[in-house]
């Protein structure tokens, strides 16, 4: 007996596991401080959403403008740790969207407090099919909790 696969089905499933790999390499490259990985991974203009962590409004950026953003907020730490879980795609043609779950841990030995700072929440991606793959459009953080010390990002900043 034969069994075919419809050139469609071949397509879609090739483009989920794409948007997984895209999406795994995002929280690999920003723990491997890999900027010009990163920059890779977006579309031109990026919108990125972080409000719910920092405040402020969401900012349409380059790619290199959103890597210089990350390689500042966090280049300076010890070590961060983010972990992306249990993603849920939904692909329209050449634009793709997906859910999913986001846990950072970030690390900077201080002698000002705690030297772990841990964030859970949501990822809300867009994303666009473009001649080099697939990119990210859009990118939302909603924070659910966090725990540790808040300010290690500032004291990392500010050197030791």
């Amino acid at each position: 007996m034969t069994t075919t696969t419809s050139d469609a089905a071949t397509t879609e499933t090739e483009d989920r596991l794409a948007i997984l790999e895209l999406i795994a390499r995002l929280g690999l490259v920003v723990d491997a401080r890999d900027w010009d990985g990163l920059e890779r991974l977006f579309t031109n203009p990026v919108y990125s959403d972080r409000t719910s962590l920092f405040g402020g409004e969401p900012q349409n950026s380059t790619p290199g403008e959103l890597a210089a953003g990350l390689r500042q907020a966090l280049g300076n730490l010890d070590a961060t740790h983010h972990l992306i879980t249990c993603q849920v795609i939904s692909i329209d043609g050449d634009q793709a969207t997906s859910a999913a779950n986001m846990h950072g841990t970030h690390v900077f030995a201080n002698p000002s407090g705690g030297s772990v700072w841990t964030v859970a929440g949501r990822h809300d991606y867009q994303l666009e099919r473009t001649p080099d793959g697939w990119r990210i459009s859009r990118i939302t953080f909603t924070l659910q909790w966090a725990d540790g010390n808040e300010h290690i990002l500032t004291l990392a900043a500010g050197g030791r």
